[in-house]
């Protein structure tokens, strides 16, 4: 616990009082004595009390924010009947805990060469303290260059992080002896310093030291060659361009092995259709991105791998933080768990997830991305928590299929197996992919599977292997609602991958149908799975083109394609309502006594993964391969499961048009 942190705020605490930060007078010795040892802890930071029990540190950017960087924040007053009231007032920062560990981790990052990602629960002040941050190199740090990216000139400007550091250099102004004449006095920039004669020419002199905001809009090279002292990504989890212009501001603050340096990407979930995954991939993943990297307490089942730096909504809420600045959890966690309870009567099927995005206790909260999509997200987190922290991704059986000496389809496990359990995937990525079995097809006496009682659905890429492309092939097989075997309705299978070849893709799909003795239904306006099967007598393996006879309004008048299914935007919606009604289908109640759904039967982390994220613009391939097993499993609905009457070993197709 901290204690007697007000040791650190004795000049702003001396303003609060006085209105001004010292009684020496402008111009003796005692008034530049004063400001030059200010300017040395704003610069350095500094240890008080050293050598005494409570000896405490500070860094310069702390002990700048706190004292000269006045803002709006939350304060307490007594009304004449008693009560208390909170108003927001402009005064200084008080000394929180959070904000003290955050500054050292900046400290560190600098002097380690090393850069920061932070996901931050919403409302945590970070525009504040990174437009102190800006205005201490403004002022300080002679000819540096200080940079804010953002995808949208609005995150920068009114009550964006610039304005924020536009106040706090017009505070400095007023009210220090650090004040600066502007060369450069401009909406997104601001330069320190003053022309001056000399033998007749104007030149620039000063510190010349520089605030830039950009706006990337939809063009993440303008940060090409923006070589800062200090850069920040403001609202990093809706910005879209942000791990492109990530990776070409990198070689910029490097010079050989060292950091010249310092970046800082924070955002927050919560905005509804935000692009979040480049902010996610940074954070998961920060060495990759030349960032500090800290042990993932948070995640469940996450223990012993790297995430960025994460601030959760305990840390430093208000009305949980005692005189000294230090967080008080344990109650915060309790209230906010209380707010969930309220969320969850909201009548906007969203407001939870919203709410958790905003407000969250891990990252994996953090990151949910709001979307417009149907599914319940609270639910499918809680799956995928689950999966990771009891390891239920090992239900399946990974490996290969073989065919025998009889010419069968058999299955081999794999030990080194490697299925594909991450979304997004890397570039970079061992993508092959392998099969993964939960449940091995059911047989009949004859050692048959019976017709209909399996479908198999598939969502194709487009071309071989490209170095752009990040499609990949994604098909599941699905056991329908049956009178035979149990479980039924359930994933029993999966194929996600994209090997060297689509050949060798489309070999392990028809492979997975012949094992299951199904129909591949599959969208059919790219790949090559049609080709394929008419080059090895496989077209009997394709479901036929769905009429969709229960909706009139679907189907195609224009586009007929004889095996499969075009997905347009209203089959995407419809779609949609088909897996979200699926996943919340009861399955009665586990050994505690807790409701079952679908939902719970899935193992899949990475299908998990997008279902949480799926919306209607991005790239979704397990998504969009179930929603054509819910089409496909509704085309068979009054479709008989019956016993195989023939063993098909040749394509009557192939035989009436080729033989």
């Amino acid at each position: 616990m901290l204690q007697n942190t007000n040791r650190v705020r004795r000049p702003a605490l001396y303003f609060q009082k006085y209105g001004h930060y010292t009684n020496a007078l402008p111009g003796t010795k005692d008034y530049y004595d004063y400001w030059d040892e200010e300017k040395k802890k704003c610069l350095y930071g500094f240890t008080i009390d050293k050598g005494k029990p409570d000896e405490f540190s500070i860094t310069g950017f702390h002990y700048f924010y706190l004292n000269y960087c006045p803002i709006d924040r939350a304060v307490d007053e007594e009304l004449p009947d008693g009560t208390i009231q909170s108003r927001r007032e402009r005064t200084f920062p008080a000394f929180y805990d959070g904000d003290w560990k955050y500054f050292n981790e900046i400290d560190s990052a600098r002097k380690t060469n090393k850069h920061m990602i932070v996901l931050k629960a919403r409302r945590k002040g970070y525009s504040y303290k990174a437009g102190a941050m800006l205005a201490r190199n403004y002022f300080f740090v002679r000819n540096s260059k200080n940079f804010v990216f953002a995808s949208q000139k609005e995150y920068l400007i009114g009550d964006g992080l610039l304005s924020k550091a536009w106040e706090f250099l017009s505070f400095i102004d007023d009210h220090t002896a650090w004040t600066q004449p502007r060369l450069r006095d401009r909406e997104m920039l601001k330069m320190s310093g003053y022309k001056k004669k000399v033998n007749g020419v104007e030149i620039e002199m000063g510190m010349k030291s520089q605030i830039i905001g950009v706006s990337l809009k939809d063009n993440p090279d303008k940060v090409r060659g923006k070589a800062g002292e200090l850069i920040f990504f403001e609202e990093a989890g809706s910005f879209p361009g942000l791990l492109k212009a990530w990776e070409v501001a990198m070689p910029t603050m490097r010079q050989g092995s060292k950091t010249l340096g310092l970046m800082v990407a924070f955002g927050t979930g919560g905005t509804e259709g935000a692009d979040f995954e480049a902010m996610e991939e940074i954070f998961y993943n920060p060495e990759a991105y030349d960032c500090m990297s800290y042990e993932n307490v948070w995640d469940e089942g996450a223990m012993g791998s790297q995430c960025g730096y994460f601030i959760p909504i305990q840390q430093n809420l208000e009305g949980f933080i005692d005189d000294e600045g230090n967080s008080i959890r344990q109650e915060a966690i309790e209230y906010e768990k209380g707010m969930r309870e309220k969320k969850k009567m909201a009548a906007d099927s969203k407001a939870l997830d919203q709410y958790m995005a905003e407000h969250p206790f891990s990252p994996q909260e953090a990151t949910l991305q709001v979307t417009a999509n149907l599914f319940d997200i609270a639910s499918l987190q809680a799956q995928y928590n689950k999966i990771k922290s009891h390891g239920l991704h090992s239900m399946g059986t990974h490996g290969q299929f073989y065919y025998s000496k009889d010419n069968q389809v058999k299955f081999r496990p794999l030990p080194n197996g490697t299925p594909i359990l991450r979304f997004p995937h890397r570039k970079g990525d061992n993508n092959s992919g392998c099969v993964t079995i939960y449940e091995s097809p059911y047989k009949n006496e004859k050692g048959q599977v019976p017709m209909n009682l399996y479908v198999l659905c598939h969502d194709p890429y487009g071309q071989n292997q490209s170095a752009d492309s990040m499609s990949l092939g994604a098909a599941y097989v699905i056991k329908r609602p049956n009178n035979i075997s149990r479980p039924d309705d359930i994933i029993v299978a999966s194929y996600v991958g994209r090997p060297d070849t689509s050949d060798e893709y489309n070999r392990n799909l028809f492979m997975l149908a012949d094992y299951y003795g199904c129909k591949i239904g599959f969208e059919n306006d790219r790949g090559e799975i049609i080709a394929y099967a008419k080059r090895h007598r496989k077209m009997h393996r394709l479901q036929e083109e769905f009429e969709m006879l229960d909706k009139r309004e679907l189907r195609s008048r224009t586009v007929k394609r004889q095996y499969g299914m075009h997905m347009t935007e209203a089959r995407k919606r419809q779609g949609e309502i088909y897996i979200r009604d699926w996943l919340i289908s009861p399955r009665g109640t586990d050994e505690n006594g807790e409701s079952l759904l679908n939902l719970h039967k899935i193992y899949d982390p990475a299908l998990i993964q997008e279902l949480i994220k799926f919306n209607h613009k991005g790239n979704f391939d397990r998504v969009m391969a179930f929603m054509i097993g819910m089409y496909h499993t509704r085309e068979l609905y009054n479709a008989e499961i019956k016993e195989v009457l023939e063993d098909r070993a040749t394509d009557s197709w192939f035989d009436k048009n080729y033989v």
